[in-house]
């Protein structure tokens, strides 16, 4: 059973950020953690703002060629 937790406007959890960054929900984990990326833990979860992240990805993925 999985439960579904309110959450706020713009918000998104660590599976919707892997799939944005195609890396693992484990590593964008350990990446909030360590704090690369921009994030903050609402009991046992991570959270980000989508806004945020999209900021991110913009200044720090590499353009492919």
């Amino acid at each position: 059973m999985r439960i579904i937790r309110e959450r706020k406007k713009g918000e998104i959890g660590s599976i919707e950020v892997a799939e944005l960054l195609d890396t693992s929900p484990d590593n964008v984990n350990y990446m909030a953690r360590k704090g690369i990326l921009p994030g903050y833990k609402e009991k046992k979860f991570w959270r980000f703002n989508r806004r945020a992240i999209l900021r991110w990805i913009k200044i720090h993925k590499p353009i492919e060629a």
